[in-house]
C-alpha cells in the first residue's frame, strides 16, 4: 500500500467500513510509517467530532460535506495569493503535513456550520448587524512597546468608513467613501480612487463576523462558547492551530452581546504569552448605533491630497497597521513587542513523532509564522531570508513548535538577533561559494487544451490536480512539491531559479493560459516533466553556474 492508497482509504478504516483484508493493509502501513500515527488520530478526531455534534446527517455525508467546503475554500483563496505566492500552503509542505492540517479544516468547517446551542445565536447577532445603518467604535491595541494605542471608528451606509489610529504627530487616518479612499500619515493626505469591491461597508463586516477568517487559507479551527449573563451573552471564540491539535490555541476572543438588541457592545482580544497565561491585547467599545453621522465626518478637501505614490504604499506597509471596521477577530489589533513576539510550546520527548510543517500569513505590517516540531535552521532561514548553516550537532538537532509574529520594520538581521536571543545562538554572516542553478522551461509554440474559469490546485506532494491554473504557476508549484519529496535532484529553494522563457508576444505567453492539470508523479519528477511535454509542449533544461551568496552560520551563545 503507497500512502496515496492510506490517505484515500483511512477514513473509511476509523469507521471500520473496510474489509478485513484493507484494515490488515492500514494496519500494516502504520506498523511501517509510525509517523503516520499522527494522520489516524487527526481524522479520528474529526470523526468524532462530527459524531459528538448531533446531525440529522449521517457522519460519511458530515465528512465528505466538510471536505468539500474546505477545498472549496482552498481552492478559491490559493487564486488570491497566487500572485504574490510561488506556491500555496499545503504545497509548501511535506506530505505529512498536509493530511493533518485538511483534518484541522474540517474541523473548522464541522464548528461553523455545527455549532450547536451556538449557531443560531450567533446568526441572529451578525443578521442584526446587517440591519444597521451605522455604528461607532472606540477602543486601543497594543503597540509595540506594550502600550494601548487609541482608535476610533465610524462605519455608515452604503460605503462610508473612517479610522483614527493613534494621537498627536502618531496619528493616522483613513477615510473611504464610495470610490475614493485617503490615507493620512507624516501631516500629509494620500489618496487613490477604488472600486466597489474594495470599499468597507455594513454588509461586509456582517459577512466576516459571520465565521472567523472564513475562506482563508490558514487551515484553522475555532471552538465557539456562549454564556448567558441575564442581560448580555458572552461569546468566547477559541482559535486553534493550523497544524494540528498539538498545538494549543494562540488567540482568544470575548464578545459581549446585548441580550436585547443582539449586537455587539464590547469585544476583548487575548493573545497566548505561553506558560497558559493570556494577555488582553485589543479592546473595542460599540457605541452610537443607528446615530446619524453627517457626510462632512467622511470628507477631505480634495485641493490638500497628493497622489498615493508606490513610494509611500512601501513605507505604510512598513507602518503602522490601519484596523479594518470592528470586526475583533482582527489579527492586525495588535502589535509584536519590540517588533518580535516569540511564543514557544515544548516539542514531544520522541523526535521523531510528530508531524513537522510550517504555515505563514501577513497582514498590516506584521508577518506570522507557527512552525510546528521544526529544526531551528529552518526557522532562522524562513526570519533571516537567506542559507543557514548549523555546525554545531546538538544546536542542529534541536526542533521547535512556536509561533512568531514579527513587525516589517524590523530587519531580517533584526530578527535573527532576536531570535537568537531567544534560542541561545548567535548568527555570523558569511560568503560562500556555490553553484545557482536555472531549471529553465520553455514552450514549443503549439496549441494546448485552456480554461479560462477561475480555479484551483490541490496536491499532497505526488499527486497535482489544477483546474484553470497559469500554466507556469503550476509548473512552479510541481517542482516546488517534488523538491519537498525527494522526488527532484539538485533543486535548491533558497539559491536557484525557476525561469520561464518565452521571446513572443505577452499576449501569446503559453505559461500564462489557464490549463487543467491532473498528474501522479510518485515515481519521479521525470513522469511530471513527460506530462509537461505531452500535455502542453513544454521543455526543461537546467544550467548551473557558480556564484558567491551569503549564508548565515548558527552557533551557540557562551
Amino acid at each position: 500500500m503507497n500512502r496515496a492508497e492510506f490517505e484515500s482509504k483511512l477514513s473509511d478504516y476509523v469507521r471500520g467500513e473496510l474489509s478485513a483484508a484493507e484494515a490488515r493493509q492500514i494496519e500494516t502501513y502504520l506498523a511501517d510509517h509510525p509517523e503516520a500515527a499522527d494522520d489516524l488520530e487527526a481524522v479520528r478526531s474529526v470523526l468524532e467530532l462530527s459524531a459528538d455534534i448531533g446531525t440529522a446527517e449521517p457522519p460519511d455525508a458530515l465528512f465528505a460535506t466538510a471536505r468539500a467546503n474546505a477545498l472549496e475554500a482552498i481552492r478559491a483563496e490559493e487564486k488570491d495569493e497566487r500572485k504574490t505566492q510561488s506556491a500555496a500552503f499545503w504545497q509548501r509542505l511535506p506530505r505529512p503535513v498536509y493530511l493533518s492540517g485538511l483534518a484541522a479544516m474540517l474541523a473548522g468547517v464541522v464548528f461553523g456550520v455545527l455549532w450547536q446551542g451556538t449557531s443560531s445565536a450567533w446568526a441572529e447577532v451578525v443578521a442584526e448587524v446587517r440591519k444597521l445603518n451605522s455604528v461607532r467604535v472606540e477602543g486601543w491595541f497594543r503597540g509595540e512597546k506594550g502600550e494601548q494605542v487609541p482608535v476610533q471608528q465610524w462605519i455608515k451606509t452604503p460605503h462610508f468608513f473612517r479610522s483614527t489610529v493613534g494621537t498627536g504627530a502618531a496619528r493616522r487616518e483613513v477615510v473611504v467613501t464610495d470610490a475614493k479612499m485617503r490615507i493620512y500619515m507624516d501631516g500629509i493626505w494620500y489618496g487613490e480612487d477604488l472600486d466597489a469591491e474594495g470599499a468597507w461597508s455594513i454588509d461586509k463586516v456582517a459577512e466576516q463576523l459571520a465565521l472567523p477568517e472564513r475562506g482563508k487559507l490558514e487551515l484553522r479551527s475555532y471552538q465557539i462558547e456562549r454564556e448567558d449573563r441575564g442581560t448580555t451573552v458572552l461569546f468566547s471564540i477559541w482559535q486553534r492551530s493550523s497544524l494540528g491539535s498539538k498545538t494549543p490555541a494562540d488567540i482568544r476572543y470575548e464578545v459581549e452581546v446585548d441580550a436585547q438588541t443582539r449586537l455587539p457592545n464590547h469585544s476583548r482580544v487575548y493573545l497566548d504569552v505561553g506558560q497558559e497565561d493570556w494577555e488582553l491585547v485589543s479592546e473595542l467599545n460599540y457605541l452610537d448605533y443607528n446615530v446619524p453621522l453627517a457626510d462632512e465626518l467622511f470628507a477631505v478637501a480634495d485641493d490638500a491630497i497628493q497622489p498615493l505614490t508606490e513610494s509611500v504604499r512601501n513605507a505604510l506597509s512598513y507602518d503602522e497597521q490601519f484596523p479594518d471596521p470592528f470586526v475583533p477577530w482582527n489579527r492586525t489589533f495588535y502589535m509584536p513587542l519590540d517588533g518580535m513576539d516569540i511564543i514557544v510550546h515544548p516539542p514531544s520527548d520522541d523526535p521523531s513523532k510528530g508531524i513537522g510543517g510550517l504555515a505563514s500569513s501577513t497582514a498590516g505590517g506584521i508577518t506570522r509564522y507557527e512552525f510546528h516540531r521544526t529544526p531551528l535552521a529552518e526557522i532562522a532561514r524562513n526570519l533571516g531570508e537567506m542559507p543557514v548553516e548549523v555546525p554545531e550537532q546538538k544546536l542542529a538537532e534541536q526542533r521547535y513548535t512556536t509561533r512568531i509574529a514579527y513587525s516589517h520594520r524590523l530587519t531580517p538581521t533584526e530578527r535573527i538577533q532576536r531570535l537568537g536571543r531567544r534560542f541561545g545562538f548567535v548568527a555570523d554572516v558569511v560568503e560562500r561559494q556555490g553553484t545557482r542553478t536555472r531549471w529553465i522551461f520553455t514552450q514549443d509554440e503549439s496549441e494546448f487544451p485552456t480554461n479560462s474559469q477561475a480555479g484551483g490546485s490541490e496536491t499532497n506532494g505526488y499527486n497535482y490536480y489544477a483546474t484553470g491554473e497559469p500554466l507556469g504557476f503550476a509548473i512552479q508549484g510541481m517542482l516546488l512539491n517534488a523538491a519537498l519529496n525527494d522526488l527532484v535532484e539538485g533543486y535548491d529553494q533558497d539559491l536557484d531559479e525557476i525561469e520561464l522563457q518565452w521571446d513572443g508576444a505577452a499576449a501569446d505567453n503559453p505559461f500564462e493560459r489557464q490549463v487543467d492539470i491532473d498528474v501522479d508523479f510518485s515515481d519521479g519528477w521525470d513522469v511530471a516533466l513527460d506530462y509537461l511535454r505531452e500535455q502542453f509542449g513544454v521543455k526543461m533544461e537546467r544550467v548551473s553556474e557558480p556564484i558567491t551568496y551569503e549564508a548565515l552560520v548558527l552557533r551557540p551563545s557562551k
